[in-house]
């Protein structure tokens, strides 16, 4: 509450401004008289384009729907879930919202989110891949009940790649891509000292430096990554060797002026506009770059590949711990929960994930809306060889049991308990990372246990634990 406060003037000043302005579609005026039922969408202008394919496709939904308007507030990614909570406590609670992962899981916990099991057919849910729908593994499910619908495809999510420019490597002499984390060194290296300032050969992404997580998750299981443990443990591990190497490696970059310079203060956006103007060789990223990378530099000679490993060879896959992440909730204060639900509907028609893939190039959940054009594309059909190589499911505690809810959410309440603040500052302070991982595993673990002495028993380390895991092979609920 503290968080959402000091927001308060920001976020209620931004309202004022979308909820004026942001009614899109036709008979915004009829909708006002009472002839239409106003249905209110809440969601971010992201990615690029968003807003305008927003209006285009809330325009078609109401010429199918003539008695339904669609009111449209816009909200800064990074003051979404504020704003939204906003509109709840001021009683103007959106009717369908977006709110990705952790944020989905706040809305749940305040009970402002409707189930949808009433609306669902299984014509609906056979809209979706085989098996990605069931309860105990989709992500969208709270206590059985289905709570959320995706967007994006499950691996889209999850995966990473890494991006290179075959033209910068090939005049510095080098064939391929790096394989591994000493290759990546090497060759950043030789690249930056051939630019002489005009050319760089890695950035780690974006001022969080995102690509340490990308790297290490080859090293070690993606719990380390994203909770500071490990759950064939249950135990802090921070301080795991490969997560350690991670940062310890961009801070060696970083020490030598390998790495472009500025990166520290980059948006989401930086890295795939300097790679397309050519100022940029190689970096690891989320695979929705190489679409704004094409949008960009039509002909850029850009390679998509798998993320180096370590030198002594892969340690994890990348993690897909649940079929998808959530991101369409439905209001339970909706006063028109089934006009609601023709959005929601709507949302996940296979007409609007085509329009989404053709606009943004992003995979989405419904795979019969782009698999057969992604094959037809290279970019695309390499991001589909790298998904298959190095994804692999894994456990999720928050899926498994309450107590591994109960532990996670307190985890992920603490997000200074998390590596990434403290690996940049390792980073760019060039001062040795694992001291101070050493002291976050301490907190993690005291955090852990004044969880389960709270839980009254319905918590414990087994919650978070899954000793028959191997990072290196798809995990089974039933291990």
């Amino acid at each position: 509450m503290t968080r959402t406060r000091r927001a308060l003037p920001w976020v209620a000043a931004a309202l004022a401004l979308t909820t004026s302005c942001s009614l899109v579609g036709a008979g915004g005026e009829e909708a006002s008289s009472g002839s239409k039922i106003t249905i209110t969408v809440a969601l971010v202008p992201d990615p690029p384009g968003a807003s305008e394919f927003y209006r285009q496709q809330f325009d078609q939904f109401q010429a199918a729907n003539p008695a339904i308007a669609v009111k449209v507030v816009e909200n800064p990614s990074d003051q979404q879930l504020s704003a939204i909570e906003l509109m709840f406590q001021q009683d103007n609670a959106p009717d369908v919202f977006r709110a990705q992962d952790n944020g989905m899981d706040r809305m749940l916990e305040r009970g402002w989110v409707a189930p949808l099991d009433s609306y669902v057919t299984p014509d609906f849910l056979g809209r979706f891949p085989e098996g990605s729908m069931e309860p105990a593994t989709s992500g969208l499910h709270h206590d059985g009940k289905l709570m959320s619908l995706p967007l994006v495809w499950g691996d889209w999510s999850a995966l990473r790649v890494f991006i290179s420019n075959k033209a910068i490597l090939r005049q510095n002499g080098f064939a391929n891509p790096p394989k591994t984390w000493s290759e990546l060194e090497k060759m950043a290296a030789a690249i930056t000292k051939k630019g002489a300032g005009k050319v760089f050969g890695y950035a780690p992404a974006a001022a969080k430096a995102p690509a340490v997580e990308m790297l290490a998750n080859t090293a070690v299981p993606y719990s380390v990554t994203a909770n500071g443990i490990d759950f064939r443990t249950g135990r802090a591990a921070t301080a795991s060797p490969g997560l350690v190497e991670a940062v310890e490696l961009h801070r060696r970059m970083q020490a030598d002026g390998v790495m472009m310079p500025g990166w520290e203060s980059w948006d989401g956006n930086r890295a795939f506009t300097e790679f397309a103007a050519g100022r940029l060789a190689m970096y690891a990223s989320p695979p929705w770059n190489v679409a704004e990378i094409r949008k960009l530099n039509p002909s850029a000679e850009m390679s998509v590949s798998a993320i180096p490993v370590p030198d002594a060879g892969r340690g994890a896959y990348t993690a897909l711990p649940q079929s998808f992440g959530p991101l369409w909730g439905m209001s339970a204060r909706s006063k028109h929960p089934k006009e609601a639900w023709k959005v929601m509907d709507f949302l996940s028609s296979k007409g609007f994930h085509q329009a989404y893939y053709t606009k943004f190039g992003t995979f989405t959940a419904l795979e019969s809306a782009w698999k057969d054009q992604a094959a037809k594309d290279p970019d695309q059909q390499a991001i589909l060889d790298v998904a298959e190589e190095t994804l692999r499911p894994a456990p999720n505690p928050k899926l498994a049991s309450k107590g591994g809810r109960a532990i996670l959410t307190a985890r992920e309440a603490k997000p200074e308990l998390r590596h990434v603040d403290a690996a940049v500052a390792a980073i760019v302070g060039n001062k040795p990372f694992l001291p101070v991982a050493k002291e976050i595993d301490t907190k993690i673990e005291a955090l852990i246990d004044q969880t389960v002495a709270a839980s009254g028993g319905t918590a414990s380390r087994e919650d978070i634990t899954f000793p028959a895991w191997n990072p290196l092979k798809p995990y089974k609920p039933e291990q």
